[in-house]
């Protein structure tokens, strides 16, 4: 589901609670409490869509070589030691 809908989904969901008592006079609390819930569901999800899209985007930005396994542990492992030793 894209992140327009999720809004689109938040804002009707909002008009909907609003508009509730006035739909159904004899309807509890409770359900426009629930629909209050929903359309803040739908908002974090979209939230947390467009999250996941910059952190996508940012990493293809990146333009720092790449660097293989083998790389990243001795660079580990060399970090850990030094580390270590100034901890002595």
């Amino acid at each position: 589901m894209s992140t327009a809908t999720h809004y689109e989904n938040a804002n009707f969901l909002r008009e909907l609670a609003e508009s509730l008592p006035r739909i159904w006079p004899n309807g509890t609390p409770a359900r426009t409490e629930l629909l209050q819930r929903l359309a803040d569901e739908e908002l974090a999800q979209a939230q947390h869509s467009e999250w996941i899209r910059a952190k996508v985007a940012a990493a293809r930005a990146d333009t720092r070589p790449t660097l293989t396994t083998d790389e990243v542990r001795a660079s580990l492992k060399a970090r850990y030691e030094r580390l270590r030793d100034a901890s002595r």
